[in-house]
């Protein structure tokens, strides 16, 4: 048999390709770790989404994404959270002075509303986003509440008004304990006359009115059993009343000061929306360019 030669693979070099995709990855790294030794949080932004910063900051048509970058701080979002929340909050302190933070955990800032006693769990700050998040329940109620006081009234001012008539109608019962008790002295003054008369074999006319009396006297029963229960129905009812008046407070207090802020509810949701904006603009500006 001829000796043919076997082919040989001859595979071409990416060696170039390979370096300038490990160099790419290299330089990110260090452009981050740059960004967060000189406090360039302008430049971290850019870093974490170039895609976002272009759009919303340079009005990019078009951006392109540098997520096959930027996933390779994934594993560091609490510490690059904590690094950028200390600069974002010295900021919002004048934007937003209603709001106060507390970090819980690295990275992860709870948001209250207000210096006051009762102050509310408003939501989350997000400085990786430059984002607020809101407690959807407390916002709607804090939206509601504008909304209403709008056409001169309070939140809970209804619950309010139905408790308070609640209470009227407790009060009611044993305010009435007198006049149950002589209504049943004559009832059953009336059920043993109607028995006298009837006997056991009493006519039908009799043996209904009987029942009517029987009837009427379970419902005083009933009315005395309330009664003794209305002491703590009302107890239960103003504490509800107390912590109902005490919400309208808290959200008169929210209220007013976003209006000395911002003039409007509508004005304070619009600096919310473009927080991230405003923001990264003003880091911009104060670093002398975008």
């Amino acid at each position: 048999m001829e000796n043919t030669p076997y082919l040989k693979t001859d595979l071409p070099s990416n060696q170039s390709v390979l370096n300038g995709k490990l160099q790419a990855k290299l330089d990110y790294i260090g452009d981050i770790q740059n960004a967060v030794a000189t406090n360039d949080d302008r430049r971290v932004y850019e870093l974490l989404d170039s895609q976002k910063y272009n759009t919303k900051i340079r009005q990019t048509q078009n951006a392109a994404s540098n997520r096959a970058l930027s996933v390779l701080v994934d594993d560091m979002q609490d510490e690059l959270s904590h690094h950028l929340g200390q600069q974002l909050i010295q900021y919002l302190s004048e934007k937003f002075p209603f709001f106060y933070y507390e970090e819980t955990q690295l990275g992860v800032f709870q948001l209250f509303f207000g210096n006051w006693w009762d102050r509310r769990h408003f939501g989350i700050l997000d400085p990786l986003a430059v984002n607020f998040i809101f407690n959807d329940q407390e916002y709607e109620k804090l939206a509601r509440a504008v909304e209403l006081s709008e056409a001169g009234q309070r939140y809970n001012a209804q619950v309010i008004e139905d408790t308070t008539r609640a209470n009227e109608a407790l009060q009611q019962i044993v305010a009435d304990q007198n006049q149950r008790d002589a209504e049943r002295a004559q009832l059953m003054a009336q059920l043993a006359s109607s028995e006298d008369r009837g006997g056991i074999f009493g006519n039908r006319s009799q043996n209904e009115q009987r029942e009517v009396l029987k009837e009427r006297l379970a419902q005083l029963d009933a009315a005395d059993d309330k009664a003794k229960e209305v002491p703590e129905l009302i107890a239960a009812n103003n504490a509800q009343i107390l912590n109902l008046s005490k919400e309208d407070t808290i959200l008169i207090y929210e209220q007013r000061a976003i209006s000395d802020t911002f003039g409007s509810f509508a004005n304070f949701q619009e600096a919310v929306a473009s927080l991230y904006e405003t923001y990264v603009t003003y880091l911009a500006d104060a670093q002398g360019g975008k």
